[in-house]
């Protein structure tokens, strides 16, 4: 199956697992069943099968639109499937809400492994600009004794990330229609806060790629103030929606622009938390995590 791979990567620009998937999707087939194929006899046969031996006509024209999509149309690989893969989840996706990215599945993954020991202390778990659902859903599967109020100002996206929510069996959340805090009642309080806000300065929009100008929206990428406001924003007001009191080693979680390090750590602590920068496995800035003192 490697010249079959091979050739589609050559056609594509997709890494080797990509390439797979893309076959996955135009056959019907898992992988584990088209290495099975028995056309496949042999070591040989295996370097020298092409697309055109493999695939039925009706197949073959399939993947000629597939592989169009993504080099002329530049058509996200994930739209055209439909889903990602999300930590232990699915998380079908639909142009244009944004498609989770492998930065923001790791640091929701670290998150997870350092607040494990604390799960019972942990009720109720706040996610801003929820998008797909794939953070709140990953935390609400992992911490399933807490419920999870999931936020978004786009009622496209709530309906997507509620789909995703029973697709994955998971029943401890709550979609709420809303500019950040904005639909909160006043009294509610959580034990953690997170957040993936738009932070892309709109200087940079065209040093991105087409993939992402042409298909993602722009609402949920982009933000004013160099890409800061949205991160103003919710450093400024989280510590009203928290418990007053909590030994968690950190209470609220943002993602960032590599580029604003400095800029957001600052906001977070002109804002009166003790906020401290994490990379990911890039070297790129990617997270501030946040903590106040219980008696701020």
């Amino acid at each position: 199956m490697t010249a079959i791979i091979k050739e589609i990567i050559s056609k594509t620009n997709l890494s080797s697992q990509e390439a797979w998937w893309l076959l996955e999707h135009v056959t019907g087939k898992r992988k584990e069943v088209l290495m099975l194929d028995p056309r496949i006899k042999s070591e040989d046969d295996e370097r020298t099968l092409l697309l055109s031996n493999l695939l039925t006509p009706q197949e073959q024209t399939t993947m000629q639109q597939c592989i169009v999509k993504l080099t002329v149309e530049h058509m996200p690989l994930a739209y055209l499937l439909g889903f990602v893969p999300f930590l232990d989840l699915t998380i079908d996706v639909q142009t244009p809400i944004l498609i989770p990215r492998t930065e923001t599945e790791e640091w929701v993954h670290n998150l997870i492994q350092t607040l494990k020991p604390y799960e019972k202390e942990i009720k109720n778990i706040l996610d801003i600009g929820t998008g797909s659902g794939c953070i709140a859903l990953a935390l609400a599967r992992h911490f399933p004794q807490a419920h999870v109020t999931a936020l978004d100002i786009n009622p496209d996206a709530l309906q997507l990330a509620r789909s995703n929510a029973e697709k994955n069996n998971i029943s401890n959340i709550t979609f709420v229609l809303s500019d950040l805090f904005s639909a909160l009642p006043d009294q509610s309080r959580f034990d953690l806060i997170v957040s993936n806000p738009p932070y892309i300065n709109p200087e940079m929009s065209k040093t991105l790629s087409l993939q992402v100008q042409n298909w993602e929206d722009p609402r949920a990428l982009f933000a004013p103030n160099q890409g800061l406001a949205i991160i103003e924003k919710i450093v400024q007001n989280s510590a009203l929606f928290l418990r007053p009191s909590t030994s968690l080693p950190c209470q609220l979680v943002i993602e960032i622009d590599q580029y604003h390090k400095d800029s957001a750590h600052a906001l977070a602590e002109s804002a009166g938390w003790d906020a401290t920068s994490h990379k990911d496995s890039f070297d790129n800035w990617r997270t501030i995590w946040c903590k106040k003192d219980a008696q701020a």
